[in-house]
C-alpha cells in the first residue's frame, strides 16, 4: 500500500493519503482529511456520470480497452461464444465457475422449470394497451412479481434475508432467468397480435430455443425452431449477458443496496436499459446506413467525407470503454454473416462491411480510437431475424439478466455492502425568507411556462371558468 502526501500551498500543511492500492485507486473518503475552511467539509471528489469513480469491486467481468478483449471470470468472452451455451456462461457469471456436466443438467432443469408465469400476470400482459411498447411492458411485468412472491420481499421478511439463506437468493435467480424470456415473449406476441405460447415442458429445447418457440409457434401442435437460428442467438446472447459497470448494471447495484427485493432491482436495471442513449442506438444504426445509396466504395468513401465535414459521429462506431476494436463486434459479425446465410442477406450489411473496412483504414478515425461497436451487427442481426425495431431492448435486456444477477448475488456477499448515498454540490439559493402568496410578485424574467398540449384539459379549463362565474 502506497501513502500519498499531499501539501496545501498556502498552509504548508501536509497531508498524507492512505490506501492508495496498487490496482490503481485511492479510497475517496480520504480526501476528507483535507479542510480549506476551518470547520467545514473535507475535499470531495467530483467526478459527474462517475466517468472516474470506482463504485464496487467486482470479479464479474472485465475488459481490456486496448487490447479489445472481454473477459467473464477470467475467460475470455470470445472463446465462451464458439464453446459454451449461454446457460452455462450464465451459470459462471453467477457462481463464478463453468459447471459440470451434473452442475450444468441441474442448472437447466431448475431455470427451465421456472419459465411459467402465473394466470394472473398473464391476465395482467393482456390489459396493456394495445400500442403499448415491449419494454414497458417488461419493465412493469419485471416489477410486478414482486406483488406475487412476498416470501422474496426483504422488506417483510427481514432485510437479511439473502444474506441467511443462499437457497432464497438462489430461488430467485431461478425464477427471474427463468421467467424473462416468457415475459419479452410475451411482450412480443403483444406487439403482433397473437396469443401467448408457453414455454416448452419436455426440457428438450435450450434456452433460446425455447425463446424462439414462444416467439414464433403459430398452430403446430410441436414447433421446434431451426438449431442453427437456436445457436446463433446463443452467440448473441452470450455476447450480451454482461459488460461491467454500465448504466444499468450501477443503477441495478445502487437500487439492490437499499436491500429491495431482486424483481424491483432488476426492473430498475431494465428501465436504465430502455433509456435512448441505450435502446436507440439500434435505430441509429439502421438509420445512418440507410442514408448509403449502395455498397460500392465510392457510395461509401463519400458518406465518410460528409460526416467529416460535418464534424458527425458514426453510429456503430466508437465507445466511452473500448479504445480497440470491441470484441463483442468481432463475435457479432460473424453472426451477422451466418444469418444473412440463413435467413436472406440485407443489403445493409453489405454496407456496413464496407464501412468497416473503409473506417479502419483512415487514419482520421483510427487515429481517434473510432472502431465499430456492439451496436454495428446487434441491430442488423435484429433486422434480418425480422424483429421489429422497438423489440431490440426487449432482445438485449433478456441475456443481460444473467449479469445483473450476477452482480446482485455479488452484491449481498460485499463485506463492506452499505446503501449507496453520493454526494452533491450544492449550487442553489442561500437562505430565503418565506413571502405568503398574496404579497409575491411576478418574477423579472416573465410568468412560468405551464403550456401543456391537451387541447381537451384545456376545454375543461375554460368551461370550469364560466361556471365560477
Amino acid at each position: 500500500m502506497v501513502v500519498l502526501q499531499v501539501i496545501d500551498p498556502q498552509t504548508k500543511k501536509t497531508y498524507e493519503i492512505n490506501g492508495v492500492e496498487e490496482d490503481g485507486y485511492i479510497p475517496s473518503t480520504e480526501w476528507k482529511k483535507i479542510v480549506l475552511k476551518e470547520q467545514g467539509p473535507g475535499l470531495m471528489v467530483y467526478d459527474p456520470f462517475y466517468y472516474n469513480t470506482s463504485v464496487a469491486k467486482s470479479s464479474i467481468s472485465y475488459s481490456d480497452p486496448y487490447k479489445g478483449k472481454l473477459y467473464y471470470r477470467g475467460y475470455d468472452m470470445e472463446t465462451l461464444a464458439e464453446n459454451s451455451n449461454f446457460l452455462d456462461v450464465s451459470f459462471l457469471l453467477i457462481h463464478g465457475s463453468l459447471p459440470s456436466k451434473q452442475e450444468s443438467d441441474l442448472w437447466k432443469d431448475l431455470v427451465m422449470s421456472h419459465t411459467y408465469l402465473h394466470e394472473d400476470i398473464l391476465a395482467q400482459l393482456r390489459r396493456f394497451r394495445y400500442n403499448a411498447h415491449p419494454m414497458g411492458i417488461m419493465i412493469a411485468t419485471l416489477a410486478a412479481l414482486m406483488a406475487f412472491h412476498p416470501e422474496a420481499n426483504p422488506s417483510l421478511r427481514g432485510a437479511d434475508l439473502y444474506e441467511k439463506s443462499m437457497e432464497s437468493c438462489n430461488k430467485q435467480i431461478f425464477r427471474i432467468l427463468g421467467k424473462v424470456a416468457t415475459i419479452a415473449a410475451c411482450a412480443y406476441r403483444m406487439r403482433v397480435g397473437r396469443p401467448f405460447n408457453s414455454p416448452d415442458s419436455t426440457g428438450t429445447m435450450s434456452f433460446t430455443g425455447n425463446f424462439l418457440a414462444m416467439l414464433d409457434r403459430l398452430s403446430e401442435p410441436c414447433y421446434i425452431p431451426d438449431e442453427r437460428l437456436s445457436r446463433l442467438l446463443d452467440k448473441v446472447f452470450i455476447v450480451l449477458a454482461d459488460d461491467g459497470m454500465n448504466c444499468a448494471t450501477s443503477m441495478l447495484r445502487h437500487v439492490a443496496s437499499s436491500k429491495v427485493d431482486p424483481y424491483t432491482a432488476i426492473s430498475t436495471a431494465a428501465a436504465a436499459h430502455y433509456g435512448p442513449r441505450i435502446s436507440g442506438v439500434s435505430d441509429a444504426v439502421i438509420g445512418m446506413l440507410s442514408e448509403i445509396p449502395d455498397s460500392s466504395s465510392a457510395s461509401v468513401r463519400s458518406f465518410l467525407d460528409r460526416c467529416k465535414s460535418e464534424n458527425r459521429r458514426l453510429q456503430g462506431f466508437g465507445h466511452l470503454n473500448y479504445k480497440a476494436y470491441d470484441p463483442r463486434a468481432r463475435v457479432l459479425k460473424g453472426v451477422a454473416k451466418e444469418v444473412a446465410e440463413l435467413l436472406g442477406r440485407d443489403s445493409l450489411l453489405d454496407k456496413a462491411l464496407e464501412l468497416e473496412r473503409q473506417v479502419l483504414e483512415d487514419v482520421h478515425y483510427t487515429s481517434r480510437g473510432v472502431y465499430p461497436n456492439i451496436d454495428l451487427y446487434l441491430s442488423l442481426i435484429w433486422r434480418m431475424m425480422g424483429f421489429p425495431s422497438d423489440f431490440a431492448p426487449v432482445l438485449s435486456a433478456v441475456p443481460r439478466t444473467a449479469g445483473w444477477l450476477a452482480h446482485w448475488k455479488e452484491g449481498l456477499t460485499d463485506p463492506y455492502a452499505k446503501i449507496w448515498r453520493p454526494r452533491q454540490i450544492y449550487k442553489g439559493e442561500d437562505k430565503r425568507d418565506y413571502i405568503a402568496l398574496e404579497e409575491r410578485q411576478t418574477p423579472p424574467h416573465g410568468e412560468p411556462s405551464l403550456d401543456y398540449p391537451e387541447t381537451r384539459q384545456n376545454r375543461r379549463r375554460l368551461l370550469c371558468y364560466h361556471n365560477k362565474v
